[in-house]
């Protein structure tokens, strides 16, 4: 079996019993598109047929612009985030009036500036930590040897660890 033709099985087999809540995390990777669309299909039918709720986290947008109710947004372990369906749709609209490329999944339009938003203030909390360490005196510059020879892997070191 090809590893899309196991992964098909698993996700059969996963789904094989009755569910109300279902917690998908990349479930569709593996997947080719055919096989992916038929179970975003199958699994938008089991949510407004069946009143089953899916909670689908993943990292490919293809095709799901239309399929949440909900979106959210977590970043170190909190809810940043928390849209429904209307304010998902008053998103997408602010993308497309923001001139970003109509050929862009919304939905992966509104990710990415989630992510982007997440890698900058990470960047910033990160660079404030090192000019506070460095404005403490906490860290001391490359020996002579290290300076002759290098080290890979240690460019400083604790000054107390001495």
């Amino acid at each position: 079996m090809s590893d899309g033709e196991r992964r098909r099985v698993q996700i059969v087999l996963g789904l094989l019993q009755p569910f109300r809540v279902l917690l998908l995390d990349e479930v569709t990777v593996d997947l080719d598109v055919l096989a992916r669309l038929s179970l975003l299909s199958y699994l938008k039918r089991e949510s407004d047929i069946g009143g089953a709720t899916i909670i689908y986290a993943t990292h490919i947008f293809d095709g799901l612009s239309d399929w949440p109710t909900h979106a959210a947004h977590l970043h170190l372990g909190r809810i940043i985030h928390f849209l429904n369906r209307d304010q998902l749709m008053k998103c997408y609209a602010n993308f497309s009036e923001s001139n970003v490329r109509s050929d862009r999944n919304p939905l992966l339009c509104l990710a990415e500036s989630w992510l982007r938003t997440d890698y900058d203030e990470r960047k910033r909390v990160n660079r404030k930590r090192e000019i506070a360490m460095m404005e403490d005196n906490q860290w001391i510059h490359l020996s002579e040897n290290q300076k002759k020879f290098g080290d890979k892997y240690y460019n400083y070191w604790n000054k107390d660890q001495d």
